[in-house]
């Protein structure tokens, strides 16, 4: 399963949709973003407790969701 299957409600707000095309760069971002702050202590490095932790800090959600608007 896709990384980004965790992140649909951030998905949704950053106005990007899944396809076939762009789902391994989604992937990329999303992990490259959580692996980054679970590397400073920001959140967890499990995607269950990540995606509800991003999406509980506004200013993390935000952070992801400008990553991923880049890739519209």
């Amino acid at each position: 399963m896709g990384c980004w299957k965790w992140f649909n409600s951030v998905l949704k707000e950053a106005g990007v949709q899944v396809t076939e095309k762009n789902k391994d760069a989604i992937d990329q971002v999303i992990h490259d973003y959580v692996s980054e702050q679970a590397s400073y202590g920001r959140c967890s490095a499990d995607w269950r407790k990540a995606h509800k932790e991003i999406n509980e800090k506004t200013e993390m959600k935000k952070e992801l969701i400008k990553k991923l608007k880049s890739l519209v």
